[in-house]
Order: C-alpha cells, then sequence, then structure tokens
C-alpha cells in the first residue's frame, strides 16, 4: 500500500442522534427527581449540568443555550423554586462550555475533569449567589464543594456511552 494513499482515519465518528441525547436528558432529570436528602444532598451532582457540558463539548449543534435554559427552567419546576434561577445558570453553563470548548478538547481526560469541576462549581455558585441575592438562606459548605467534585468525577465515566466511541466510516 502506498504510502500517499489516503487513509480513512478509524477516530472519526458520527453525530450523536436526537433521541440518544433527549434520553440521556430525561435519564439524567429522572435521577435528580429522587428523594435526596441528608448527606446524599451532599454528594448529588448536578447531572443535567454535566449533561449539557458533555454534549456541548461533543455535539455543539445538537445542544444549545436554548436547551440548557428550557432544562434549567425543568429544573426550577420540578424543585419548586424561582423560575429562572436555574435557566440562568444552565445559560452560563452553556456559554462558559462554548468559550472553553476547543480547550477542553485538546486536554487528557484528567485534565478535562478540572475543567469540568470549575465549571460545575462556577455554575453551581452563580446559582447560590443568586438565591442569596434573592434573600433565601445561604447553604452549608459541603453542598458549595462536593456536588461540583461528584460530577466531575462522573465524567470519567461519560465517555462510556455508545454514542461516543470511535466506529470506523464505511468508504463511500
Amino acid at each position: 500500500m502506498d504510502s500517499l494513499t489516503p487513509q480513512i482515519p478509524a477516530a472519526l465518528r458520527q453525530t450523536a442522534s436526537s433521541s440518544r441525547i433527549l434520553l440521556s436528558f430525561l435519564v439524567g432529570f429522572l435521577i435528580l427527581l429522587l428523594p435526596w436528602h441528608g448527606m446524599g444532598l451532599w454528594f448529588r451532582p448536578d447531572l443535567l449540568g454535566l449533561l449539557i457540558i458533555y454534549w456541548g463539548v461533543y455535539e455543539p449543534y445538537a445542544v444549545g443555550t436554548g436547551t440548557a435554559f428550557l432544562l434549567g427552567f425543568l429544573m426550577d419546576f420540578a424543585e419548586s423554586h424561582v423560575f429562572g434561577i436555574h435557566g440562568l445558570t444552565y445559560s452560563l453553563l452553556y456559554f462558559l462550555i462554548q468559550f472553553y470548548r476547543v480547550r477542553i478538547l485538546s486536554f487528557y481526560r484528567l485534565n478535562q475533569m478540572l475543567h469540568v469541576w470549575v465549571l460545575l462549581a462556577v455554575s453551581q455558585w452563580a446559582e447560590y449567589l443568586i438565591n442569596g441575592i434573592l434573600g433565601y438562606i445561604w447553604p452549608a459548605w459541603p453542598l458549595w464543594l462536593f456536588p461540583p467534585l461528584t460530577g466531575a468525577i462522573l465524567w470519567l465515566m461519560l465517555p462510556l456511552f455508545p454514542d461516543r466511541s470511535p466506529r470506523p466510516v464505511s468508504p463511500t
């Protein structure tokens, strides 16, 4: 085989299907609806925020700011929260993802995990700051630290999604 013959890279992937993306958001939303209490709240990651990061990094044309705001609005409704707080923070999160997308993709998984931790922490802290401005009580310090950390650890498991595995493309 000639070295100048173009090769089909095995790392090319097909785009994720919209049903796969919708299903992942639905499962993440249902997990967040489970009755978390006590120390479970300390370690409950923001799964919707994590999925917004994941799909915003790997499928930026399939998930947008409107999707992030809609998911935040649903989260506000589910938690009986002031409407728009999660929508605002998820929109901010999506904006930051698009700003740092190329940087995140240029690192290895462990370095990406640190970026994801910072993104989740900024989103969570923005939510707490808005709640504080509105007059709600400030949460305990473990809620400021552990949920973003748990989400960053889960970032290492997200590539196990079947749609993200590299597949060879047929030579047509």
